[in-house]
């Protein structure tokens, strides 16, 4: 067994896949992979491969070829998790405002008005992290997601003592 990633359509960045026994030349005879598509023959990826080829099976979408034409590498595309990592934030963000907010409502009820400040603290920090994020180093989709600061943190627990 082995995974075979294919450009298709043919000629594009777009990359697919097929995890099979079969030779390449079968297969486009079978027209599972088009007959002029680039291609680049992988060991076996499954739930025993790193992470890191675990990951390129599960999110085919974010990969490209080093060459469309006559490809010899599969490799993240980084631009396109850029913004897929930055989407991440931007949809725990939303969340944590949630949590946040309530809390502030709850310090202002009670007249808490230095936890009121150290909530927006947080609400500005959480703000401000999709430009303070840098993934210029990041090689793959592990390195990009591991440059995210941990910043969404239980919010209700943090505050728990201090609205009591």
């Amino acid at each position: 067994m082995k995974t075979i990633f294919f450009n298709y359509p043919v000629g594009t960045p777009k990359v697919s896949l097929v995890t099979t026994a079969k030779r390449v030349s079968q297969l486009m005879s079978d027209e599972v992979i088009p007959k002029n598509a680039g291609y680049v023959e992988h060991d076996l990826i499954d739930e025993n491969s790193n992470r890191n080829d675990w990951a390129m099976v599960g999110m085919p979408e974010y990969l490209k070829f080093d060459n469309v034409k006559k490809p010899t590498k599969v490799l993240w595309d980084m631009d396109l998790i850029e913004v897929y990592i930055l989407s991440l934030i931007r949809n725990q963000r939303q969340l944590a405002f949630g949590v946040l907010d309530t809390l502030a409502m709850r310090a202002l009820t009670k007249g808490l008005s230095d936890i009121v400040a150290e909530i927006e603290a947080d609400k500005q920090a959480l703000r401000d992290m999709p430009d303070t994020v840098n993934l210029s180093n990041a090689t793959n989709y592990w390195t990009a997601y591991e440059a995210v600061p941990d910043a969404f943190i239980d919010f209700e627990s943090k505050y728990k003592s201090k609205l009591a």
